[in-house]
């Protein structure tokens, strides 16, 4: 602080002018000479510290985090007005400033846990506070790391001093009030709910209920509750191996489940195929039957046609069984035991128009029976 620091400076400058003239005016008078640059000296050194050291003994540097109590030992109204961050000036010798933090404060009750054991929580917070030890609802032992955020109200400090009377290094209402109420609130909120409520997402819902409790306890107090934090929560080895177990027959259980489903609809699946391939075979045979009678019904529309022509004409039958004979067949043998096929005239008649005849005649070779 620099005006401490001159002021300071200032004290040693007014001892040594003090000394200074004691010393001069010594050596004078034993030279029988004039003691008055000594006088001078020591008068000044003296009226300088009479106002440098009472003026450096009232001055107080409050921090911007922090708040002062000041106690006047003298009157019948003894605590003041708090002092506010700055340099601030006190009666020296009878006003007694304490410092407080004003500012967020956490206190942490941590546990250890080791080997997948819960052991005897060992503090690891503020002060060596160990974890919150608590109950739940179904009678399961469990331990809390716990972490509270929290801060003095600056206009109620005077309140707290008179309450939990501390000082800078002795935060008295740490031990006597946050922890106590923390460590209560914990363990009634804990109460109300079984183990594996808390164990499946059930921390969120618990931190709510524990700040809520402590909000009112805080502000009575003169105190700001800003959070609590529930960092860990260890369960028993007994209690975290039945949940395991629960959720692995739980995970068996919906995967046999998932089996059966995934079996239906193969099932489904196939039958679905051979209801297909029913269908289409029996498209298929409609299909088949329908070609089948568009085809007997052409060829009976072709054979009616037929009969219809060959009525009309019936010798077109002998002209397209001789059509399709080869071109060297020159002689036609019909057996003596069968009736005549052809009208031998007709056809000589129908060759003579389609084929010309030769100057000289050739006649036609037959057989009788």
């Amino acid at each position: 602080m620099a005006i401490t620091a001159v002021l300071t400076f200032l004290t040693l400058l007014f001892v040594v002018a003090l000394l200074s003239g004691i010393g001069l005016m010594a050596t004078s008078a034993a030279r029988g000479r004039p003691i008055r640059m000594g006088l001078i000296l020591l008068i000044i050194g003296l009226i300088g510290i009479l106002i440098a050291i009472p003026l450096n003994a009232g001055l107080v540097l409050i921090q911007p985090s922090e708040v002062g109590v000041v106690f006047r030992q003298l009157g019948n109204t003894n605590l003041r007005e708090p002092l506010g961050q700055g340099l601030k000036w006190v009666v020296p010798f009878v006003d007694q400033v304490t410092i407080y933090n004003a500012g967020q404060q956490n206190v942490d009750m941590l546990g250890v846990v080791q080997g997948g054991n819960t052991q005897a929580p060992v503090g690891a917070g503020t002060g060596g506070q160990p974890a919150v030890s608590a109950i739940t609802k179904d009678g399961q032992q469990i331990y809390l790391d716990v972490t509270v955020i929290f801060q003095i109200d600056p206009k109620r400090v005077n309140e707290i001093h008179r309450s939990w009377p501390s000082t800078r290094d002795n935060q008295r209402y740490i031990d006597g009030f946050i922890i106590p109420q923390t460590r209560s609130a914990v363990r009634d909120a804990t109460s109300r709910y079984s183990a594996e409520q808390i164990y499946s997402g059930g921390r969120a819902t618990l931190e709510n209920e524990i700040t809520t409790a402590l909000a009112d306890k805080f502000t009575q107090e003169g105190f700001i509750l800003t959070s609590i934090l529930i960092r860990n929560i260890a369960f028993s080895n007994e209690f975290t191996q039945a949940i395991e177990q629960k959720q692995i027959a739980q995970q068996q259980a919906q995967q046999a489940v998932f089996r059966v489903q995934q079996a239906q609809q193969e099932a489904e699946q196939a039958r679905v195929e051979a209801q297909g391939k029913a269908d289409a075979a029996v498209i298929a045979a409609q299909g088949q039957a329908q070609a089948t009678v568009l085809q007997a019904e052409a060829q009976a529309k072709g054979l009616a046609a037929i009969n219809e022509i060959l009525s009309q004409n019936p010798n077109l039958i002998q002209y397209q069984y001789i059509n399709q004979l080869g071109d060297n067949v020159k002689l036609i043998i019909v057996p003596s035991n069968s009736p005549f096929l052809f009208n031998m005239q007709d056809l000589l008649n129908q060759a003579n128009e389609s084929v010309p005849v030769p100057a000289g005649p050739t006649p036609l070779p037959t057989q009788g029976p």
